[in-house]
């Protein structure tokens, strides 16, 4: 095992922990044991990125439209941004000024529950690794859905998992769930999600996965001024074809389960807990904290 899971093992012993967990998930795990089997690792909170992801599309579509002649692209991906950062550095100023789903929720959690809770993202993506240390003052550390099931294992074989009772409480995401923001994993999940006719009409968008479809993207964005948003993933196949992911199914597979998965998980979670804008009042969601 590499060094990283083993201090993230000491880390769940001893400290108290947030998993933010990536909406492509259930393409490795099944809702909802997952979040029995990371209370039993250790987590002491478990939430999903969703509920940023639906304050950023609040912020997209404020943005957009009182910005109707500017050009955005999404920056959620932190591979995407690294890589247009270096081949066109001209577009950094299209970044839409908002942080990604992993730092808008890490800020948030940190706020809701504490300074002193250690907040770990578990995703399909080595990029947030870097992303995340670029915003340690939220982001303690990020993992790979690989490096879970390695935790996970050594944990089991060295008796070492702890017991929780498998209760439905036990098997709920914490808190501040969403339902449509549960397909941004998926190619084109940004812009559909946030979707809105009075503001931003599907001919005016871009969508694009794969680094052999990003330059040709860019292209056109750069040509057509009639392109308003770029919602575009490095990896082929969105956050599903991540390096992190263990699955091999196809996309097709693992876009159904992502779909099934939004429709099975309403019914887990309470309604008090269901995350309405008013929880994130006055929250920071620029991609640079203000001081």
């Amino acid at each position: 095992m590499n060094e990283e899971p083993l201090k993230i093992i000491e880390i769940l012993k001893t400290e108290k922990t947030i998993c933010l967990l990536a909406p492509s998930f259930p393409v490795d795990f099944y809702f909802p044991k997952v979040i029995l089997d990371l209370r039993e690792i250790g987590f002491s909170k478990i939430v999903e990125l969703t509920y940023a992801a639906k304050l950023i599309n609040y912020k997209y579509i404020e943005i957009l439209k009182n910005n109707p002649e500017k050009q955005y692209i999404c920056p959620n991906c932190p591979a995407l941004v690294k890589y247009i950062e270096n081949k066109y550095p001209e577009l950094k100023e299209n970044f839409i000024d908002v942080a990604s789903p992993m730092i808008v929720m890490a800020r948030f959690v940190k706020r809701e529950f504490g300074e002193d809770y250690k907040t770990i993202f578990v995703g399909p993506c080595v990029a947030k690794k870097q992303e995340a240390k670029e915003n340690s003052e939220c982001v303690d550390f990020a993992i790979t859905f690989k490096e879970l099931c390695e935790i996970y294992n050594y944990l089991e074989e060295n008796n070492s998992l702890k017991i929780i009772e498998d209760t439905l409480e036990n098997k709920e995401i914490d808190k501040f769930y969403n339902d449509i923001t549960k397909i941004y994993p998926i190619s084109g999940g940004v812009a559909e999600s946030v979707l809105n006719k009075q503001v931003l009409q599907k001919e005016e968008i871009i969508v694009c996965d794969g680094p052999k479809n990003i330059d040709s993207a860019i292209k056109d964005f750069k040509e057509f001024k009639k392109f308003r948003f770029v919602d575009a993933l490095f990896c082929e196949g969105g956050c599903l074809g991540g390096p992190g992911v263990i699955s091999k199914d196809p996309i097709d597979e693992k876009i159904k389960k992502i779909l099934e998965y939004k429709d099975r998980s309403r019914y887990y979670q309470p309604d008090d807990k269901y995350g309405k804008f008013v929880h994130a009042f006055a929250l920071d969601l620029k991609r640079k904290k203000e001081n």
